[in-house]
C-alpha cells in the first residue's frame, strides 16, 4: 500500500509539475510576442518621424543579446498597382509582360492578365482572353468575379490563371500593391519592373539598379546614389530622348506612398509590421 502511494504521489506530483511547466513556457512566450511587438512598433514610430532617413543607422539596432529591430523603407512604386488595370492600360501590359519574364506561356499570361481585369471591372464584359461570371459558375464558384477593386493581394489568388503564376514565381506578392497610382518608382522598381515599363533590355535596366546601389552595389546603405533627375536615368538606360519620352510620363522618382517593413525580435520569436503611408492611406498590416 505504501509503495502505491508513493506512485500515486509521484504520478500526481509528475503532472502538476508537467501542467506549471507548460503554463511557464506559455508565459514565456506570450512575453516574447509582446516585446516583439513593442520592437516592430517602436521601429515604425522612428521611421516615421520626419529626421530619420531611409537609411539612418538607428533604424537596425540590436537592443540587447536576444532583442533586435530592423526597419526597411521603400515606396509603393516599386510594385504593380493592381486595382489600376482598368483605368490605365499599361498597367494591363506590365502584368502579361512580367509573367512571360517569370516564365510563363504568352498565352496563359494574357488569359491571367485580362481575367485580373474582368475581376476589378464593374461590369460583366468579357474581355479578349478573361473570365466573368460564367467561367466562375461552371467551376463551382457562382460568387465570382468580385467586380470591386481587390481588398487584398491573396484574393487574386481566386483570378483564372493565377494559381500557376503563383506556383511559378513563390514570392509574386512582392510585385503587386493595392495602393498607388500605377507609377513606377525608379529609385525603388526591381529590374524586371524597369524592364518591362522603360522597354528596355534586361542587362540595360540590372544597370540602372546597380547604379543606384552607390559603390557598394548594396541596397539600403548611407552609400546608395537614389537618382535625382531623370537625366541619368536616360543617360544609363542608352535610349534616345524620343523613346524616352513615351515612357517618362509613367516613372517617378519618389513616389509620394511609402512602404515601411518593422521586424521586432525576442528571443527565437519575431514580428513583423508593415505600414503604408501616404496620401489618404494609412493602412497597419
Amino acid at each position: 500500500m505504501v509503495l502505491w502511494g508513493m506512485m500515486i504521489m509521484t504520478m500526481a506530483v509528475g503532472g502538476l509539475i508537467q501542467y506549471m511547466r507548460s503554463g511557464v513556457l506559455q508565459d514565456v512566450q506570450t512575453s516574447k510576442e509582446f516585446q516583439a511587438r513593442l520592437l516592430a512598433e517602436s521601429g515604425i514610430a522612428l521611421a516615421l518621424h520626419p529626421k530619420i532617413g531611409r537609411n539612418d543607422p538607428v533604424l537596425k539596432q540590436l537592443v540587447s543579446s536576444v532583442r533586435s529591430y530592423e526597419v526597411t523603407v521603400s515606396t509603393e512604386g516599386a510594385r504593380i498597382a493592381i486595382n489600376q488595370i482598368v483605368g490605365k492600360e499599361q498597367i494591363l501590359d506590365y502584368c502579361v509582360k512580367l509573367f512571360i519574364i517569370w516564365g510563363i506561356d504568352p498565352q496563359k499570361s494574357g488569359i491571367a492578365a485580362d481575367s485580373l481585369r474582368d475581376w476589378v471591372d464593374a461590369d460583366d464584359s468579357l474581355s479578349p482572353f478573361g473570365a466573368e461570371g460564367e467561367f466562375y459558375t461552371l467551376r463551382g464558384s457562382p460568387q465570382y468575379p468580385r467586380n470591386i477593386p481587390f481588398r487584398h493581394l491573396d484574393e487574386m489568388l481566386f483570378v483564372r490563371g493565377m494559381r500557376d503564376i503563383a506556383q511559378r514565381k513563390p514570392n509574386w506578392r512582392d510585385y503587386f500593391t493595392l495602393h498607388g497610382d500605377g507609377l513606377i518608382d525608379v529609385n525603388e522598381a526591381p529590374s524586371e519592373l524597369i524592364e518591362i515599363v522603360c522597354d528596355v533590355a534586361r542587362p540595360q535596366a540590372e544597370q540602372l539598379v546597380l547604379q543606384r546601389y552607390g559603390p557598394d552595389l548594396v541596397a539600403g546603405n548611407e552609400d546608395d546614389e537614389p537618382y535625382d533627375d531623370f537625366d541619368g536615368v536616360e543617360e544609363i538606360l542608352g535610349v534616345s530622348r524620343w523613346e524616352f519620352a513615351k515612357v517618362r510620363q509613367r516613372l517617378t522618382l519618389k513616389h509620394p506612398i511609402r512602404r515601411i517593413k518593422s521586424r521586432g525580435q525576442a528571443g527565437d520569436l519575431h514580428k513583423t509590421i508593415t505600414a503604408i503611408i501616404g496620401p489618404s492611406v494609412r493602412i497597419l498590416e
